[in-house]
């Protein structure tokens, strides 16, 4: 009895093996359907659409200058076989797609000559996708002329050269307006960042004449800010919600609390009934005589599903609110790193300041917390620059070098 046992098992054990080996082999090869590009200040990027990768491996040719990454079980788009693309670019001059075999896709960069410093190659989920970053050496600038040591615009800075300065040697910490704060004195640092992107399922948030809706704008801004923390700082990053669903405002601290994250930065767009008004605007936890700002909570707060009864316990809550020197000192940083990168690179925005406020998505943290009003769906001019990648991946950037500063006041590294 025992042996017949024996036996079927291992025959069982036997036929799962081959059907996964069968499944692997039958299973279709991914497709690259679609590509974006964008030249950075510091390094040219090519996105490729991909539904999944499996494997993947790139090389270098001299006489010309080339890089090629070969994906392997893959297969291009019937739009893309083929094509040629040609580039203004400092370092990438042209970009070539092929399917170099059945199941392999070759991408071959032709490279200026001698203006190449290194690729960084990595494969995102959600969407799927393969980045590709090419930097070129830092003497050049956008245009591929020599540039001094603060880049093309002075203040311009870059992610590269804000990863290098993140991971030197701690300096002492910088104290708050308020003076060293706990937070300091205790030498603590970032590890773990929440991302809230504001709104979402049956609550859109607001609405521009074109149809943007915020709840959308906010979540692909979370996506792509995560992917910067992620790549460049090398932070742990959750986003309190991936999809398009309802997330009440109390869970998203709570959701917060629970993964320990360091900090929380609830992502928003604004809007105004004056069309014309433009910018940035943050937000800690605080009470506030302003009464634009709390109009703006009010609108916020909306979806709240607290009572009046329990009004005491939350005036107690922001009464006692433990993280508000740093709340306030993350909220100045990256409003003055967000507003300052969107006017260098897209022209004047307005200055609406960093502003205390009763924000119910910002009650509850155990972390510095904030909420950032990126842009204004109200406004013609953002409103379009809004539905392009390059002004997102711009906002996304912006917030990045804002949380970077902060790490730094502490006198840490990521």
């Amino acid at each position: 009895m025992d042996d017949r046992l024996g036996f079927a098992v291992l025959l069982i054990l036997m036929l799962v093996t081959l059907a996964m080996a069968s499944s692997v082999q039958t299973q279709p090869p991914a497709e690259i359907s679609g590509l974006r590009h964008h030249q950075h200040a510091d390094f040219f990027r090519l996105v490729l659409e991909v539904t999944r990768v499996r494997e993947y491996s790139s090389a270098e040719l001299s006489q010309p200058d080339r890089l090629y990454l070969d994906i392997y079980q893959a297969r291009l788009n019937s739009s893309l076989q083929g094509k040629t693309f040609e580039f203004n670019s400092p370092c990438v001059r042209q970009l070539r797609l092929a399917q170099r075999n059945p199941t392999t896709v070759r991408v071959t960069f032709e490279l200026q000559p001698g203006t190449k410093e290194k690729e960084k190659i990595y494969y995102l989920k959600n969407p799927d996708r393969l980045v590709i970053d090419i930097y070129h050496r830092q003497s050049l600038s956008a245009a591929g002329q020599p540039v001094g040591p603060e880049g093309p615009q002075s203040g311009g800075g870059s992610l590269l050269t804000d990863k290098a300065s993140i991971n030197q040697p701690p300096k002492a910490a910088i104290p708050t307006t308020s003076g060293y704060s706990l937070v300091r004195q205790l030498g603590l640092g970032v590890k773990k960042i929440a991302l809230d992107p504001g709104h979402g399922g049956t609550d859109p948030g607001c609405l521009s004449q074109g149809g943007l809706k915020e709840k959308d704008v906010a979540l692909d801004l979370a996506k792509r800010l995560k992917s910067i923390l992620e790549t460049q700082g090398g932070f742990e990053v959750f986003l309190t919600r991936e999809t398009d669903i309802s997330l009440p405002l109390e869970k998203r601290t709570k959701l917060a609390n629970e993964k320990q994250a360091d900090l929380f930065i609830s992502i928003h767009l604004n809007a105004s009934p004056r069309k014309t008004r433009t910018g940035v605007e943050t937000f800690y936890l605080n009470f506030s005589p302003d009464p634009a700002v709390n109009e703006l909570a009010a609108r916020e707060n909306a979806s709240s599903s607290k009572n009046i009864r329990e009004m005491k316990q939350i005036v107690d809550k922001i009464v006692k609110n433990t993280r508000f020197e740093e709340s306030r000192a993350l909220a100045e940083k990256i409003h003055r790193q967000l507003l300052g990168h969107l006017k260098q690179h897209f022209g004047p925005r307005d200055d609406l300041g960093v502003k205390g406020g009763p924000f119910w998505v910002l009650i509850g943290s155990e972390m510095p917390a904030v909420l950032v009003e990126v842009s204004h769906l109200s406004n013609a001019k953002e409103e379009e620059a809004l539905k392009t990648d390059l002004y997102r991946e711009a906002i996304a950037t912006g917030l990045f070098r804002g949380i970077i500063e902060y790490v730094k006041s502490l006198g840490k590294g990521s």
